[in-house]
């Protein structure tokens, strides 16, 4: 299981301050599909103007708005900004939150001859409505929002950080056997027929022998599994090179 208290980015300036944290590790029971729908998403929260919002987004979109940064194609994959629609049931109210992170330019005060890029992130909540679908969407004005404006640099930091995360997590799931995708058939499963644990030799040696026993990882001890992980699939393929030269 991966570790539910970590801060995977945090900005913070005189005007707001930014936490990227993550909830990879959720699934939702559909009896009806016989399906345990994965729900995982990565968690964006902002305080500024006195206020405390929070947005999230799918592990997919998260992997794609990310990546785009490392690429530097956000603004072609997103020329009008990313936006992300949520919200949730509230005093039986319904509240419509909506995420957008979009670039700015502008002049740049000490350099009017120069830009000033800036990445900025915007959360918004007000009064909604549910969709048949289940989705909601805004029906009115914002009523709170909260906002947050990193530099080029520390949004690529950001982005290098959360998408690093997100693989090294899927890694790990996939390795014990339960993936970060949505589950299907669940009531045929037979859990000793999933993942690699029934690769481990009886032995119980070798790196694969201690996946079992992880509750929790954190991102050093990931790095470290990893390492060999590495190590040992590089030893086999030179072995196997090896007995084919012979």
């Amino acid at each position: 299981m991966l570790r539910k208290g970590v801060k995977i980015f945090k900005f913070i300036n005189k005007r707001s301050a930014l936490d990227v944290t993550q909830n990879l590790e959720y699934f939702k029971e559909r009896t009806d599909r016989d399906e345990n729908e994965y729900k995982g998403n990565i968690v964006i929260s902002i305080t500024s103007n006195k206020h405390y919002l929070k947005a999230y987004i799918s592990k997919s979109k998260a992997k794609s708005l990310f990546q785009s940064i490392i690429d530097g194609n956000f603004t072609k994959l997103y020329p009008k900004g990313f936006v992300d629609y949520g919200g949730s049931i509230r005093d039986g109210k319904v509240i419509a939150r909506t995420l957008k992170i979009e670039a700015l330019v502008n002049p740049d005060n000490n350099d009017p001859s120069k830009k000033k890029v800036q990445i900025v992130f915007t959360i918004s909540e007000g009064p909604g409505q549910k969709t048949p679908t289940g989705a909601y969407k805004p029906a009115g004005k914002s009523t709170t929002f909260v906002q947050s404006y990193l530099d080029p640099i520390s949004m690529r930091e950001c982005a290098l950080e959360v998408t690093s995360y997100i693989q090294t997590a899927e890694i790990a799931a996939q390795l014990i056997g339960k993936p970060l995708h949505t589950f299907t058939s669940v009531s045929r499963e037979i859990d000793n027929e999933i993942g690699i644990q029934n690769l481990i030799s009886s032995s119980g040696s070798g790196i694969m022998s201690s996946l079992s026993d992880i509750k929790k990882i954190t991102n050093e001890d990931l790095k470290i599994l990893m390492a060999e992980v590495q190590k040992e699939y590089k030893q086999r393929v030179e072995a196997y090179a090896n007995k084919r030269g012979n």
